[in-house]
């Protein structure tokens, strides 16, 4: 890469993170139409499973050729599965005003314009994503992390987020009020905030999709005492012009919230207690003053913490939205006293990342902090070539689970702008 045909690099980079835009979307439809229970009564395929009895009914010759991508021969597709995809049709075809259809009937209408092909296309994309899971879970996972990460640099890029996520962020907020008690965030930039839409696995329909991490980011500035209302700023950029809508409409129309777990507790897996405080607490700071009892009481519902929570006016005027590909981009705004990132950088090779750190550290402050949560040793080396030296980190425990090596947890680290 010279400087003469860098430009033309970004230009090929920005289209392929189109692409994987695209990928990302069309894999949550795919998983959407497994497991959802809102367009059909048909029972619901989980989608490991799925891809699992997919690949391992197929001739060896032919289950090497397809995961390497070959188009042809094309795997026989299980009733069950085409079953679903034409319910799914229909309903898209429908006066239904269901948020998860909405938003995947305008994708693809957009993606499929012809009725005719719909189907076909559904169910090749259908293909495509359980090649993806098979990978991941049946030969990248027994390989180890590294076969993982690897396979995430080249999948779509996913909108999945989970209320989860916020605990990380919460303490990684909290190292820096307990290390700087008088220090102030005004302006935050929160890089690929995401949208529950469709996860792989797990689907809970109990509330529209919703970006979590916006709000849980504001609730904990404000009850920590790092942020005041009236004047925290804060921006939620993501690559997704989808997300941004959502977001957008957000401000003016404040969401009702209804935060469920990701991880379910049951007689293997028990949520810590510190996680189950956070859950408990998440919200107050945002909440209507008129929703009783504010921030919602935390309940346990088939193993899963709920609750709802009406975000008042004042903390969703706090929030703007924003469309970016921080691989490729700045924002043109005033730069930032923090910025979040998490969840997101797995999904870039390292030459990806050190643009997006390069567009990170061109976006903070003089002593602005950057949060997040990938433990790649190369971004330590990166950030110190930007003067965005590393300063702490913590690993959170979000759940244990018995008879495993360790518990689930999550890790979170600061970096400090020089």
């Amino acid at each position: 890469m010279t400087a003469a045909s860098f430009a033309a690099f970004i230009d090929r980079t920005r289209a392929h993170n189109i692409r994987r835009v695209r990928e990302g979307d069309l894999d949550h439809l795919v998983f959407y139409a497994l497991q959802s229970t809102h367009f059909t009564k048909l029972p619901p395929i989980e989608p490991a499973l799925s891809a699992k009895a997919l690949v391992q009914s197929l001739d060896p010759v032919v289950r090497e050729g397809f995961l390497r991508g070959q188009a042809a021969p094309e795997p026989p597709i299980p009733a069950s599965v085409r079953a679903r995809f034409a319910a799914l049709i229909d309903a898209l075809d429908s006066a239904s005003r269901d948020p998860r259809l909405a938003y995947f009937r305008a994708l693809v209408q957009a993606t499929f314009p012809d009725r005719r092909q719909r189907e076909a296309a559904l169910l090749r994309e259908y293909l495509r994503a359980m090649r993806f899971i098979y990978q991941k879970e049946f030969v990248a996972q027994p390989a180890g992390a590294a076969a993982v990460a690897e396979l995430y640099r080249a999948r779509g890029l996913s909108t999945d987020t989970a209320v989860e996520a916020g605990y990380v962020v919460y303490n990684g907020l909290g190292i820096i009020r307990a290390l700087e008690p008088d220090r102030r965030i005004r302006r935050v930039l929160i890089v690929g905030p995401g949208l529950d839409l469709a996860p792989r696995t797990g689907l809970t329909e109990a509330g529209p999709p919703e970006s979590y991490q916006p709000w849980a980011v504001i609730d904990a500035l404000l009850s920590l005492g790092l942020g005041r209302a009236g004047e925290l700023q804060v921006v939620a950029a993501d690559i997704n012009p989808r997300v941004v809508d959502h977001l957008t409409r957000s401000r003016d129309n404040p969401p009702v919230l209804t935060l469920v777990s990701e991880i379910r507790e049951s007689d293997t897996v028990t949520l810590s207690a510190d996680y189950k405080e956070y859950f408990a607490q998440l919200g107050k700071a945002i909440a209507d003053g008129d929703d009783p009892p504010r921030g919602g009481i935390a309940t346990l519902a088939q193993g899963h913490l709920r609750k709802t929570v009406r975000v008042d006016k004042t903390a969703a005027g706090t929030l703007t939205a924003a469309t970016l590909d921080v691989v490729t981009e700045r924002l043109d705004a005033p730069a930032f006293d923090l910025v979040i990132a998490t969840n997101i950088l797995p999904y870039f090779d390292d030459v990806e990342l050190m643009l997006a750190m390069s567009n990170v550290a061109g976006m903070l402050v003089p002593g602005g902090v950057f949060l997040h949560n990938e433990a790649r040793p190369v971004l330590g080396e990166i950030t110190d070539a930007l003067g965005l030296p590393f300063e702490q980190s913590r690993h959170v425990i979000i759940a244990t689970v018995r008879g495993a090596p360790a518990p689930l947890f999550d890790s979170v680290f600061l970096h400090r702008n020089k």
